[in-house]
């Protein structure tokens, strides 16, 4: 499925979402790469040689978002991939595991349109919720999401899974600048 959005301010006529193809995955993991050097300068991600953060998204995550119907890329007028979103079911909501667009194409809109489209998924699939774990600060991170409606969840609402992302986190990054957040996509009654 592909969704084709006005987008003001781009250079190109529309902005493209689709559903992502099995072959694009190396694709995608290049676009993670290119797309954590805007962390460089932060100080808040290792991106050394051998670190983490300085090998791209794994493969077989990214394979499991593609046969759960969770991964969508964002593509230029050519249908080259550009950015990407991937999602997984996490109890009554979807978790959003990665946005990623390539610096190139980064304040364009496309990180906005992509987790629109997430957003969208968690509607169709009539899930209560989309949540995300992000740098609280930064201004591509906490401050992006709180434009697109995201609040910040208080530690003691934090479920099971997302305290045990929290453990899994701080082997790699100082967690205290980071937050997770949600946005309620449709109310029950």
């Amino acid at each position: 499925m592909s969704i084709e959005l006005e987008a003001p301010g781009l250079e190109a006529p529309c902005l493209r979402i689709r559903d992502t193809r099995a072959d694009e995955l190396a694709a995608l993991q290049e676009i993670d790469i290119a797309a954590n050097e805007i962390f460089r300068d932060t100080g808040l991600l290792d991106l050394s040689p051998g670190s983490v953060h300085s090998e791209p998204i794994p493969e077989n995550l990214l394979r499991v978002g593609l046969g759960e119907a969770l991964l969508w890329c964002a593509v230029e007028d050519r249908d080259i991939p550009v950015g990407f979103a991937l999602a997984s079911r996490k109890e009554n909501a979807l978790y959003l595991d990665q946005v990623s667009v390539t610096p190139a194409h980064s304040g364009k809109g496309y990180g906005t349109y992509l987790v629109r489209r997430v957003l969208k998924e968690a509607k169709r699939r009539k899930v209560q919720r989309v949540s995300l774990s992000t740098f609280r600060h930064i201004p591509w991170n906490g401050p992006f999401y709180r434009k697109l409606g995201f609040q910040e969840i208080p530690v003691w609402r934090l479920t099971d899974w997302q305290c045990a992302l929290i453990e899994i986190q701080s082997k790699s990054m100082d967690v205290s600048k980071r937050c997770f957040m949600e946005k309620t996509v449709r109310r029950f009654y």
